[in-house]
């Protein structure tokens, strides 16, 4: 049976921007004018923004609802995944580790949620997940040959692929970045990213990885112990998000093809708001104090302590990073 949603909706995704008529639809899909008005209705309700113009047809104009269909249509590159859209999740990221329990991926798998019940960071902290304002994504990476994950330069890869997405769309914004995995606009979190690895109960050895990125993009109502911390992109945002989701997953996966060679660390320290700062970095139960050198070949820190040693500090030995003097205090 044809599905006549899907149908009505690439053609008007097809049109560009431009009006076209129900005759017209009517035609290329051979169905009744009544089922395309029903079909058009049907698209409304789920969150599509359709105009209508007597003498014209309908235009599409942008969606409130994360669909898969919308995010492949705005997608530049042809790197294959596949896209899976929920309104509501605990946690993409959980989801992902269930999909795979469960599923051989075959290629990389995209969760992406309008709104997280339970949505997490690092060490469980609760990340902020309201609906309709933020993006909430899981990439779920098969790792080929079982081969080792570096996942330092996972996190700092994905963190500038993050923001040079984010830089197209809000080009005002001055984006920023605190190792290990938040991502900052004026002063405060707005995102964050958690990698995790999935590891074979036989040997141990890593089988897939997980790369949870959670943005808020005009959240507001931040809850009180983490307001003074986290904030919003924009106050206000007309941008379909279907869109930057897209846009995240071309600049994801063409960095993902050869991340090992860390070519975006550079830029990932051009972004930072780590580096030249007095630091305290919190492993266990020990504190290394001193002040952000540089970050090595593989993404971790490397700090010169008071009394002029210095210490590589990886992502996966810490539990908190505090920047006394900067304006973040998250």
């Amino acid at each position: 049976m044809a599905d006549h949603q899907s149908e009505v909706l690439h053609e008007l995704l097809s049109s560009d921007n431009r009006y076209i008529s129900g005759n017209e639809l009517a035609k290329r899909l051979k169905i009744s004018r009544p089922a395309i008005y029903n079909n058009i209705i049907k698209l409304e309700r789920r969150g599509h923004k359709i105009t209508t113009k007597k003498g014209l047809g309908y235009r599409y104009q942008y969606s409130t609802c994360f669909d898969a269909q919308v995010i492949k249509h705005y997608r530049m590159t042809t790197f294959p995944v596949e896209i899976h859209t929920f309104k509501k999740l605990t946690s993409t990221n959980d989801y992902a580790k269930a999909y795979s329990s469960h599923f051989t991926a075959a290629c990389p798998q995209i969760f992406v949620a309008d709104t997280q019940t339970h949505g997490r960071g690092r060490l469980n902290r609760q990340f902020y997940s309201p609906g309709k304002t933020g993006i909430y994504m899981s990439l779920l990476l098969p790792l080929q040959n079982r081969t080792t994950i570096h996942s330092g330069l996972i996190t700092t890869g994905t963190a500038v692929c993050v923001v040079r997405t984010l830089k197209q769309f809000f080009p005002q914004v001055d984006f920023r970045v605190k190792w290990v995995n938040d991502i900052l606009a004026h002063h405060k979190k707005c995102g964050g990213i958690l990698t995790e690895t999935i590891s074979s109960l036989e040997d141990g050895i890593h089988e897939n990885v997980i790369v949870g990125i959670g943005l808020n993009i005009s959240s507001q109502g931040f809850p009180d112990e983490i307001r003074h911390k986290a904030g919003a992109i924009v106050d206000r945002s007309e941008i379909d998000r279907n869109r930057i989701v897209a846009a995240i997953i071309d600049n994801f996966f063409y960095m993902y093809q050869t991340y090992r060679t860390g070519s975006f660390l550079s830029e990932y320290a051009a972004l930072s708001e780590t580096l030249g700062q007095r630091i305290e970095v919190v492993m266990g139960n020990q504190t290394v104090i001193g002040t952000a050198l540089r970050f090595n070949k593989e993404g971790a820190l490397v700090i010169r302590r008071d009394d002029g040693r210095t210490t590589t500090v990886s992502s996966g030995e810490v539990k908190k990073v505090f920047l006394p003097d900067s304006a973040y205090h998250g």
